[in-house]
């Protein structure tokens, strides 16, 4: 019997679907560790939870078949040099939004690897990252409250490497109210990127045109001009998965 031939992002790019894969497979080592939370997908900064969730095995796959129609297409440009970006938004939390953006990230990382492989080039270790905004903030309310330096770099740290990262997900953009030295970080991440053209797939539960609100006239017209966006419809369906 085969040992967790389900949490490997490969299996749905092998007929066999990692059918014959044990936690020995240097694929899956080289993805996602030996101790399965590592590797190129624990470089993404991913949670836990959304981990192993893919474009086909998405458990919003259903709720939202007709974007997912959209989604499958989308993937398919990640191997070229053309991919742009996506604003995925819906009024009600839970509708899938980062559950879909989540997979994005093992989609890329994927096929990053399987494109450097093929290419026989030698795989980035850092291809994809994953950042929540909510997640960030309280870090950072509680970093300036207590003082905590190494906390503050910390957060440098997550501020820089979504900038660098060659495809980013922004999660939750626009949904607090916060600082203006918070805000003004967050303004630089997505400047960066939207400046150099960096594939970011945003979510909210605002429509786009509210992050005129939210960031600079300049700053929104970037995001809007860049994006494709997606609403979901529906109401919550956490505590489904």
């Amino acid at each position: 019997m085969t040992e967790d031939k389900t949490d490997c992002i490969l299996r749905d790019f092998r007929r066999d679907k990692c059918e014959h894969c044990t936690k020995l497979c240097p694929h899956r080592i080289a993805l996602h560790g030996l101790d399965g939370k590592s590797g190129r997908i624990g470089n993404t900064d991913l949670p836990a939870d959304y981990r192993g969730i893919t474009l086909a095995n998405s458990p919003v796959r259903t709720d939202q078949a007709e974007n997912y129609v959209l989604f499958d297409k989308y993937a398919q440009t990640f191997n070229r040099g053309d991919v742009k970006s996506l604003y995925l938004w819906s009024e009600s939390p839970g509708t899938g939004k980062t559950t879909t953006a989540a997979a994005f990230i093992s989609e890329w990382v994927a096929r990053d690897y399987l494109g450097a492989l093929k290419a026989g080039e030698q795989p980035r270790q850092f291809s994809a990252y994953f950042l929540d905004i909510n997640e960030l903030q309280t870090q950072y309310n509680l970093a300036t409250m207590t003082d905590d330096n190494d906390a503050m770099k910390r957060i440098g740290t997550k501020i820089k490497r979504t900038q660098d990262a060659p495809f980013a997900v922004v999660d939750d953009v626009g949904t607090r109210s916060s600082t203006e030295a918070f805000t003004s970080y967050v303004h630089a991440i997505i400047n960066h990127r939207t400046s150099n053209a960096m594939p970011t797939v945003f979510t909210s539960n605002l429509p786009i045109e509210e992050m005129s609100d939210v960031f600079t006239q300049r700053l929104y017209d970037r995001i809007r001009d860049q994006c494709g966006v997606i609403h979901f419809a529906g109401t919550s369906k956490r505590g489904r998965r």
